[in-house]
């Protein structure tokens, strides 16, 4: 079984494709999603990560919408997203992010200091090496001298945000407690003995080089001296500062991927849990930080009125379209949808229930090696040395897997690099 693999390398990739196709169980191939519109969107990759049933992929999407490359990603995954020209997901075996390069190598393991552990909700790699992470810390306080009934030994959890510089220095720490008052968040059950004061899930360096937070718990967003740590405005909620234009809801809530576009407004998915109705939309704010309004100039809300309660993502693309990940929808699984300024839908797929989605990105980033399943030893074809790499790979301890050996070793895409894998790596080389 060592026939010679000849012709261009996306030859070989197709024929190894149809052989998998025709050897591989159904479930063992990628989710089946149905393309709703395609009407010429904005050709780019995509980079998306399924939740919510196993099993669980990191997946690259191509601008012909065919899964071009994935893993069975496990624990591994969330905010899986093109971040300074490299890749970058969170492992939840060990609550650290991973980064990853175009040739497919885990370069680099980022953490939280101090005690913390990393949060999964975002990562901002810097241009200038450093990067930004989130994390909680739990702290016990005597809330009844903050608000009356308050529980003398309230467990308060709150948000800490850290930047590091290239080489993993801290140089900045921003914790909740010391330059926001809780007796401001009166909307929260101040007299609980565990009070979740805040839920962050993006974080973002704004035009001035400050930093933008979304408070999902309090539906703002808090704008963040990078220098002194102290509060510039808060955006949204019950400590909302802006008057806001425009907005048939006044505000959005709930919201998750809050972002300073190029244009200089700020575009978020507004989840609209307390809405009346519970309506999700993609939403645009001119921003005015001197005359302090936030005016609405954009929004897009879906047809089918969905809602996404959970989860979510936006992203606006060099072309001026809108990419929307509706987040956990009721009974529906994912759906993605692109759409024109204009407001048109011009790309939709939907994944079967009950998967569903934290982000997805568009982005023109991709592997800079050859996506062949299988070729372990890069000789650009697939034939017994690669077996080889497998049985003696299939050896060692495989416990925590990288996500090299998770696409180029683990065949049959079940998570455990062994004899299943061998066998039909084999099968393979002989239906060539």
């Amino acid at each position: 079984i060592m026939p010679s693999l000849v012709g261009s390398e996306m030859c070989i990739r197709d024929r190894l494709y149809i052989c998998q196709l025709a050897i591989y169980p159904r479930d063992m191939n990628y989710l089946d999603f149905e393309i709703i519109v395609n009407n010429d969107p904005y050709p780019a990759n995509m980079f998306i990560h399924t939740m919510g049933s196993q099993p669980r992929y990191m997946a690259i999407i191509d601008s012909l919408i065919n899964p071009s490359w994935f893993i069975n990603s496990g624990p591994l995954g969330l905010d899986f997203k093109v971040n300074q020209n490299k890749l970058s997901y969170f492992n939840n075996y060990n609550k650290s992010w991973i980064i990853l390069n175009e040739y497919m190598n885990e370069t680099d393991t980022l953490e939280c200091v101090n005690g913390y552990d990393a949060d999964y909700h975002d990562i901002q790699l810097l241009a200038n090496g450093g990067y930004l992470l989130q994390a909680y810390d739990s702290i016990s306080e005597n809330m009844s001298e903050i608000v009356s009934g308050g529980n003398t030994n309230a467990m308060v959890i709150i948000l800490i945000i850290q930047e590091f510089d290239s080489n993993k220095n801290l140089i900045f720490e921003w914790n909740a407690w010391e330059h926001l008052n809780i007796a401001d968040y009166q909307h929260l059950n101040l007299t609980s003995n565990r009070i979740v004061w805040m839920h962050g899930n993006s974080i973002h360096i704004d035009l001035d080089s400050n930093i933008l937070v979304s408070n999902r718990r309090s539906s703002e967003v808090i704008k963040i001296d990078r220098n002194s740590g102290d509060v510039i405005w808060i955006f949204g909620g019950p400590n909302n500062e802006f008057s806001i234009i425009n907005d048939a809801y006044n505000g959005f809530s709930r919201q998750h991927d809050v972002r300073r576009i190029e244009n200089g407004n700020i575009l978020l998915f507004d989840n609209g849990n307390d809405h009346d109705p519970p309506t999700s939309r993609a939403v645009e704010y001119e921003i005015d930080e001197s005359e302090m309004t936030a005016n609405l100039v954009w929004e897009f809300s879906h047809p089918e009125g969905y809602v996404g309660l959970a989860m979510g993502s936006v992203q606006r693309l060099p072309n001026n379209n809108t990419l929307i990940n509706w987040g956990s929808l009721l009974d529906q699984g994912i759906v993605v949808t692109e759409v024109n300024y204009d407001k048109n839908i011009v790309f939709e797929i939907q994944y079967p229930y009950p998967f569903y989605c934290y982000k997805v990105r568009k982005h023109h980033w991709q592997f800079d090696t050859n996506l062949i399943c299988g070729d372990t030893n890069l000789d650009n074809q697939v034939n017994i040395l690669d077996i080889n790499y497998i049985a003696d790979f299939a050896a060692q301890d495989t416990s925590e897997l990288d996500v090299y050996h998770l696409y180029r070793y683990d065949i049959n895409r079940d998570r455990s690099i062994d004899n299943d894998d061998i066998n039909l790596l084999a099968q393979m080389i002989i239906s060539l």
